[in-house]
């Protein structure tokens, strides 16, 4: 069912059934669509098909920037000798509007295989010169101003680090309401700094801030209401 001009549903008995089904009807190949999973469904009834088992994702056209982006970043997989699947799919805007570094959209770039802990390297400094180069490699393409960046991630490792600096955060927060102190946190990458002020972004208690440039920004949290020198 086409949700939108470029949009389009898929239902099956699994993600991957509905994602056939979905291309079908958006008329697209399997690897040229982005992926978003509405229902995984349930394990049916041995003997019979329950509407609760049944799966549901909605698909969209590659945009021409993913479509670069992956084929840029299998050629590099490759020629390091890496068996790995590169999966697109869109960041969601809440985390593309914070930090004070606003950014239109980016894609995601899912690699996926076994034994991938040589392009996370220590604290994820390897995969983010892996998506620096991947950024250089699309800046050469001659796209347009405006064009979405492209984030690389590596079997969910930026997934599970914005979970764990997140509850970090929690933690730090109340520990800052309790002393009225404001705490600085250690340098982190953009990404970290974005889960720490998403985490805290509904707490009335605490206000967070970057400062400092490059390598060395890093997060704030203050009591609420407390004066910046």
């Amino acid at each position: 069912m086409g949700v939108s001009a470029e949009t389009f549903e898929g239902d099956g008995a699994t993600v991957e059934e509905a994602t056939l089904a979905a291309c079908r009807a958006a008329g697209l190949e399997r690897d040229g669509v982005m992926v978003e999973v509405v229902s995984e469904g349930g394990a049916a009834i041995p003997g019979e098909r329950i509407s609760g088992a049944t799966a549901r994702v909605r698909v969209q056209a590659i945009p021409p920037e993913g479509v670069k982006g992956k084929r840029n970043l299998e050629v590099l997989l490759q020629l390091m000798d890496i068996e790995a699947e590169v999966h697109v799919r869109r960041v969601r805007p809440s985390t593309a509007a914070l930090d004070h570094e606003p950014e239109a959209a980016p894609l995601l770039l899912d690699i996926e295989g076994a034994d991938l802990g040589i392009l996370i390297g220590w604290r994820g400094e390897s995969l983010r010169a892996l998506q620096t180069v991947v950024n250089l490699m699309l800046g050469e393409s001659g796209l347009t101003p405006g064009s979405p960046r492209l984030i690389v991630d590596v079997a969910r490792y930026r997934q599970r680090r914005e979970q764990t600096v997140a509850q970090m955060a929690l933690r730090m927060a109340a520990g800052v309401v309790r002393s009225g102190r404001p705490v600085t946190l250690e340098p982190m990458q953009p990404y970290e700094r974005r889960a720490v002020h998403l985490a805290l972004a509904d707490d009335p208690s605490v206000s967070t801030e970057s400062t400092g440039a490059d390598a060395e920004r890093r997060v704030t949290i203050r009591p609420a209401g407390e004066a910046r020198l």
